[in-house]
């Protein structure tokens, strides 16, 4: 990791335990490609606006029975947008609510910080497009947990 994360950030330093019940079962899968605006979605997670210029992965550990009910709508997910609604710039575009339920179920106390990195890298129009995103994204899960 390149950046550590801030303080106030609720995440663990390692995914010890499901992050949907708290079991420390063996028996369990770990998921680490969830992006940082993940964490909005999850119980007592940061918004897509407390993440700044930083870009990074969510890694979290689920037991086989959180898992079969209905977590593993996580699986290889990328983004919290559904099929649908990408590779249409400039189009309004819908959550996937399965998976926002699913990464809903997780504390994020139980998640942790994987390859935190600063977006110093990309040019001020790419960092741009990358927050103006995630506000939206925000925007969207402000009003799906109110509808809720």
């Amino acid at each position: 990791m390149d950046v550590e994360p801030p303080d106030d950030w609720p995440y663990a330093d390692e995914p010890s335990v499901c992050a949907a019940c708290g079991s420390d079962d063996d028996r369990s899968v770990v998921v680490d490609s969830l992006g940082l605006v993940w964490g909005a979605a999850m119980r007592g997670g940061p918004a897509p606006s407390e993440v700044g210029d930083r870009t990074g992965t969510l890694a979290f550990r689920c037991c086989r029975d959180c898992w079969e009910d209905g977590v593993d709508a996580l699986e290889d997910a990328r983004t919290l947008v559904a099929h649908e609604g990408r590779g249409e710039p400039g189009r309004p575009f819908a959550l996937d609510d399965e998976k926002v339920a699913a990464a809903a179920r997780l504390d994020a106390e139980r998640a942790a910080v994987r390859d935190l990195r600063p977006l110093e890298f990309r040019s001020d129009p790419e960092r741009e497009h990358v927050r103006s995103q995630d506000e939206a994204v925000e925007s969207l899960l402000d009003a799906w947990f109110a509808d809720g």
